[in-house]
């Protein structure tokens, strides 16, 4: 990791092939997990229901992967009662140490708390894994960040850029040429046209959609079911179709 806390350019991004295979020709399990190989377990941050989600995912891997998986981080030590899996919630995210091999999957939908989460871990010495579904599409010239998780359906096109902690869910997809900045989220059927571009920490909800070339500032969101079709200042809610701009009152979430 840099002095600046990002990871160098070998860990950050890494061209993907579609197919079972990555850029060196290598096979892929069922699931691809990024700059995992030397980790000796993998935490899930989050014990949500997206987390459970991923939980579910990922034992759809080949070999030592699923084995690997020793549980979830979350603020709630109860969170997973009732919810039949049969992982534990190890601690919280806010004061677990990391020890030497852990990777860090981020199950949090919300782009400021994904940041926040995954720099307090990287600052006592976390690594953030990535990983891609076996259904989702992946152009072999996309360049996926660390911890970066594409999920089932998704569709990352031609020359695509994804910055770290990006989280592109089910039947989302980026259009050729679009890329994203760090720790955005696109919801499930949102949808970035060609040479669109997000800054980062932006939030699109459930099929929102920015039009071809379009961008949109850093930490702004697209509602659901909206659509923007001009650039977007940083900061700002994007509502309807065309997208109506007002300036976004609450940042946290």
């Amino acid at each position: 990791m840099r002095a600046d806390g990002r990871t160098e350019s070998t860990a950050s991004t890494r061209p993907v092939r579609p197919g079972g295979a990555d850029s060196a020709g290598a096979s892929r399990p069922a699931l691809t997990l990024f700059d995992s190989s030397s980790c000796d377990r993998i935490l899930i941050v989050g014990a949500g229901g997206f987390g459970r989600e991923l939980w579910h995912w990922l034992q759809a891997a080949d070999g030592a992967v699923p084995a690997r998986v020793a549980g979830f981080l979350d603020r709630d030590p109860r969170r997973l009662d009732g919810k039949g899996l049969d992982r534990p919630v190890l601690g919280d995210p806010a004061t677990f140490q990391p020890a030497a091999g852990d990777g860090f999957l981020l199950a949090i939908g919300i782009p400021g708390v994904r940041r926040a989460v995954a720099s307090d871990l990287l600052s006592r010495g976390g690594r953030l894994v990535s990983f891609v579904h076996p259904t989702a599409l992946v152009a072999p010239t996309a360049r996926v960040g660390a911890g970066t998780i594409i999920c089932p359906l998704a569709i990352v096109s031609d020359a695509v850029t994804l910055g770290r902690g990006t989280l592109v869910n089910y039947h989302a997809s980026l259009g050729h040429d679009a890329a994203t900045g760090d720790f955005c989220v696109l919801s499930p059927n949102a949808a970035l046209g060609g040479h669109a571009r997000l800054d980062d920490d932006v939030f699109l909800g459930l099929s929102a959609s920015v039009g071809p070339g379009k961008r949109i500032g850093a930490r702004s969101k697209v509602a659901a079911n909206s659509a923007a079709l001009a650039d977007v200042p940083a900061d700002t809610l994007v509502v309807g179709v065309p997208g109506r701009c007002s300036p976004l009152v609450d940042k946290s979430a």
